[in-house]
């Protein structure tokens, strides 16, 4: 039956058209692009290091005789999977032909030049060096991948990139408006990538918190001690048992608040200080390739556009106050 015009929402239809309202504006309401596009630059420049990092060994992990061959990790892994190296022909020069394939399109998705096509090559090519051999990979390899596949869908060469420069955006979508910036943009991939960070601070917490090495505080003792994870050396007093409990409980802390608390406007800068810092002391103890700088990259989009357009005024004003000649 409909209600008379006037008549007050029955309080659970009320509270369900809160949360539909809530929802919309979470995902789809319109934002400045800058930080996604912000984040393309950040991840393409993690795909370019990551497939350079790989090239040393890369017929060694991919190649045609590798350590683990492709029927190897097939069997291992089972099943439908999507990874290009199933339809290459397995020598070393059409594997080689696909490490400079895979480069060339990060570096053409990190300038923004053919943003949307580039962006699915590199997802692709990804996730096949992935599947192809999954003993070589880490937590933050998985992100990246997760990262690249809602990257496909964003919004992301509508600012700071070469497809906006030449002019493809605006011909094509009417991305500018009539100052001459980019138009703001449905954020519901840039959320999805969000949220895949949240997840996965989460389940590193939950994780922990089954582990009776964390509860006790002793975790940090071993992993301290595994020579393949050391990097640069640590003041002793940091290895002090005390010291250890305090780091494997604020660790967890950590952990947790940037899972839930992330989402608390209010607190968000002050855990993303202390998540930058979190990580920048594992990059300098711990030798885990490039995962903290993975998953770094994704802070970018918890800074709110319009704090990101006031940097990026007040950077514009100093360089062209620079350029100023003194009389």
């Amino acid at each position: 039956m409909r209600l008379p015009p006037g008549t007050p929402l029955e309080p659970k239809a009320a509270r369900l058209k809160s949360v539909s309202r809530a929802w919309n504006r979470f995902f789809f309401r319109k934002q400045s692009p800058i930080p996604i596009a912000l984040f393309r630059v950040a991840y393409g420049l993690l795909v370019i290091a990551t497939v350079l990092s790989l090239r040393p060994d890369w017929l060694a992990w991919y190649g045609g005789h590798a350590w683990i061959s492709l029927s190897t990790m097939q069997t291992v892994e089972p099943g439908t999977r999507l990874n290009l190296f199933t339809i290459l022909p397995q020598s070393d020069g059409w594997i080689d032909a696909f490490f400079w394939f895979f480069l060339g399109s990060a570096m053409m998705l990190t300038a923004g030049f053919l943003t949307r096509t580039n962006s699915v090559i590199v997802f692709l090519c990804l996730t096949s060096i992935d599947q192809r051999n999954l003993f070589i990979t880490h937590g933050g390899d998985t992100f990246l991948r997760l990262a690249g596949f809602f990257l496909m869908f964003a919004p992301a060469g509508a600012a700071l990139s070469m497809d906006r420069l030449m002019g493809g955006w605006q011909r094509k979508r009417g991305e500018e408006d009539t100052l001459g910036r980019p138009r703001p943009q449905r954020p519901w991939a840039q959320r999805m990538i969000q949220i895949q960070l949240a997840l996965l601070y989460f389940a590193a917490f939950c994780s922990k918190v089954k582990s009776p090495a964390w509860l006790d505080g002793t975790a940090l003792y071993y992993v301290h001690h595994l020579d393949s994870l050391h990097r640069f050396p640590v003041p002793a007093w940091f290895l002090h048992p005390r010291m250890l409990r305090l780091e494997s409980w604020s660790a967890m802390a950590i952990e947790f608040s940037l899972a839930l608390l992330i989402w608390v406007k209010d607190l968000r800068y002050i855990l993303l200080a202390i998540g930058i810092l979190f990580h920048l002391c594992l990059e300098y103890s711990l030798n885990v390739s490039l995962f903290e700088w993975d998953v770094l990259s994704a802070y970018i989009l918890f800074v709110d556009p319009t704090d990101v357009s006031r940097a990026w005024n007040w950077i514009r004003q100093r360089l062209a106050g620079s350029r100023v000649e003194p009389a």
